[in-house]
């Protein structure tokens, strides 16, 4: 398939008979440039491209800045005239060679039970957003059995090193083994099928996909098959995590093993080419929050060893390849991770066999040892090393209203021309979750085809032009104190603290519902008569509303607690019922999104299923890893904002805690949570909603009220 095909096939999906008034080129372009020209006369829409990307990104441009149109994950606005309008001839040409996307976490918050339908809407919404290196994660489980097997490990030593589906990134990155697995035969065979039509349709569109390599991470039946294998054994984040299960420890081979590295290296990337076809770039990370095990006095020895030797096994099964490595290790350990140390572990390896993805660069610090974010500026822009530099916006999937937008328009320019930026080739967008906050990532992949800074004052009319269809003034309004409350910062994780499990100590994390915001959303809401038919005013409305609402709830349960406290048990009941009662209207304006129910998570889950027991695996499975994760240190850190989540758990589980500290009778959460989990989910019925504005406008005035 030839770039234009390719690109064509973009359009025509997207825009049906529209598509014929795209006239699509080839551009000739050296090395990795992408590079587009564009002109439309006479309803016709000339574009010349190097790359299908490129192509596809000049097309998306043209369609938000002249047709006031927008394609995105929960809808779109495309009311396109019969007649394309004209457009003068421009030329744009990436400053980077490569605008990187995905985080390995995103394949199991977002991706965990995609099938090919959902991928190819996301491949072609990666094309138009000017997109070419995107992690592919999926599949290597068939690749490691069969590596696994042919060393001598037996398929029930592979099955008890697995994990569950939802849980896969943390597996395959060292964090866990032996964790609410196995995986299904059928699971394999099926992930296998869908990477082969991931990346084809990756390579068709001239994108540069990172493929999974060897890290040093062997399950144990390995140790059996190799007693003489030097290992060290790890349990990722014992001091954090103090209920991590021991049995999901992981063992890793001594960089001493490097002969062991070179053919186990070898070996999965000869297999994975052979099945999937050629890749070049490898995700291999080998201390993703995992102590580091070196000696107290070969510290940097040992890492440049653990560098060159991973290399090693890299360059075994593809000489010409490139080491591909997050930058998350040096912010959130930044104590260990001096100058010195980063530049030991990256020493042996060529300059131009390895990408370094400092992917955190919108995350503030928040203590003096972790989550230091900017480790290019710390550590002269990893010692000559090609890297990214990108940033997160949301962990554990969050689905909040949030995001630094000022930072995000501002910053990758500031960076691009910072002379101490090193061997900088690309900008990245890597969320642990997609699927949220549509505006930071038109923001976001915007800022990958400029060089210079955006202009949010122009931006944001013309974003909302593009996504409602109009930008009236009382719009123009609520933007501009959106970007004064949750769009102007971010700090890790977030959610509000009616998503956190019941206490006496209820609190929200990094969530801005505050008056700002909650003038914003009525402002928002005041546009209905005008915008209410478009389909993304009325998402966004519907998110807004819910998190000022939200904000009412979190005040309602203090006071409820509180009472509690204060033995005034009649007052406490008032507060948890005016509580529980906004929840059920939050949970009921959630419903009216189908993108937004716990029921389309679950249903997808038990879709990949061939048998009615793995549709119960995959349910539990699905579900776990959005509530208790799998133990109390990771407890809704993978909090979302859905219907059915609302209703059926959180609104749920406080109910039930508050009425039993009001009767003063015994409540185990544990037993609770785990009771939800273990059986097969069935959805109550959600609150009908006649009236959406009518109920929005409701809501924000009990909500406003109590202020």
């Amino acid at each position: 398939m030839t770039p234009v095909e390719a690109a064509r096939g973009v359009l025509t999906r997207q825009l049906g008979q529209h598509a014929a008034s795209f006239q699509l080129e080839l551009l000739q372009g050296q090395n990795d440039e992408q590079v587009y020209e564009i002109e439309a006369a006479g309803g016709v829409v000339r574009i010349q491209g190097t790359t299908a990307v490129a192509i596809c990104r000049a097309a998306y441009a043209y369609l938000r800045a002249q047709c006031g149109a927008m394609i995105t994950w929960s809808g779109r606005h495309l009311d396109l005239p019969e007649t394309l309008p004209p457009a003068p001839r421009e030329r744009v040409a990436c400053p980077y060679r490569y605008v990187q996307y995905l985080n390995p976490c995103t394949y199991g918050y977002t991706m965990a039970f995609w099938d090919w339908a959902r991928w190819e809407r996301e491949l072609d919404w990666m094309a138009l957003h000017g997109i070419n290196m995107p992690l592919a994660m999926e599949g290597q489980e068939w690749v490691w059995q069969k590596v696994w097997l042919s060393f001598g490990v037996s398929q029930a030593e592979i099955d008890a090193f697995s994990t569950g589906p939802g849980h896969l990134p943390w597996h395959r990155m060292g964090n866990i083994n032996n964790f609410a697995g196995p995986l299904p035969r059928h699971w394999i065979e099926e992930q296998r099928a869908l990477q082969r039509q991931i990346l084809d349709r990756m390579r068709a569109l001239g994108m540069k996909p990172v493929a999974p390599a060897f890290a040093g991470f062997v399950p144990q039946g390995f140790l059996r098959v190799k007693p003489e294998a030097e290992t060290f054994t790890l349990l990722w984040l014992p001091k954090e995590f103090l209920a991590i299960p021991r049995n999901t420890r992981t063992f890793i081979l001594h960089p001493r093993q490097e002969e062991l590295y070179r053919e186990i290296g070898k070996r999965f990337i000869e297999a994975y080419k052979a099945e999937y076809g050629e890749v070049s770039y490898y995700l291999a990370d080998t201390f993703n929050e995992l102590a580091v095990p070196v000696s107290e006095g070969r510290r940097y020895e040992d890492l440049e060893q653990f560098g060159r030797t991973v290399f090693a096994g890299i360059e075994a099964g593809d000489p010409q390849g490139t080491w591909v490595m997050q930058g998350w290790l040096f912010v959130y350990d930044a104590a260990f991770w001096d100058s010195r140390s980063v530049e030991a572990l990256l020493k042996s390896v060529p300059n131009e066999r390895m990408l370094i993805l400092d992917y955190s660069n919108d995350l503030v610090p928040g203590l003096a040892d972790k989550y230091a974010p900017g480790p290019w500026k710390r550590d002269h822009a990893f010692f000559g090393k090609q890297w990214v530099n990108g940033m997160a916006h949301t962990f554990g999937g969050n689905n909040n209203v949030k995001g630094n937008l000022a930072l995000m328009a501002a910053e990758p320019a500031a960076v691009l021309a910072n002379p101490d930026k090193g061997n900088l080739v690309g900008w990245g967008m890597c969320p642990e979750g997609i699927e949220t906050n549509e505006v930071v990532y038109e923001l976001m992949t915007d800022a990958g085809w400029l060089a210079g800074s955006i202009d949010l004052n122009t931006w944001v009319p013309q974003y909302c032009q593009a996504r409602y269809g109009a930008c009236p003034p009382a719009m123009a309004q609520a933007w501009a104190l959106l970007l004064e409350s949750a769009y102007s910062a971010h700090i890790w994780m977030t959610k509000q603290a009616w998503q956190g499990e019941p206490s006496f100590e209820p609190a929200a994390a990094s969530i801005d519902a505050g008056p700002v915001f909650a003038r914003a959303t009525e402002l928002f809401v005041s546009c209905s008569d005008v915008l209410g038919k478009q389909e993304l005013y009325r998402n966004d409305l519907i998110e807004f509303v819910v998190q000022a609402a939200g904000g009412y709830v979190d005040e309602q349960l203090a006071l409820a607690v509180q009472s509690i406290r204060s033995k005034e048990l009649k007052t406490a009941r008032s507060h948890a019922d005016h509580a529980l009662a906004m929840l059920g209207k939050m949970d009921a304006l959630m419903h009216l999104r189908p993108d937004r129910r716990l029921e389309t998570w679950v249903g997808a889950a038990r879709a990949k299923a061939s048998t009615d027991d793995e549709a119960a695996f995959y349910d539990e499975n699905a579900r776990q890893l959005i509530t208790t994760w799998g133990w109390p240190g990771l407890s809704d850190y993978a909090s979302r904002v859905w219907s059915g989540l609302i209703r059926d758990y959180y609104a749920a589980r406080w109910a039930a805690w508050l009425d039993a500290e009001i009767r003063g009778t015994e409540f185990s959460l544990d037993m609770w949570q785990q009771t939800w989990l273990s059986r097969p989910y069935r959805a109550s019925t959600p609150m009908p909603v006649n009236d959406l504005f009518g109920t929005a406008r409701a809501m924000l005035s009990t909500a406003g009220g109590s202020r």
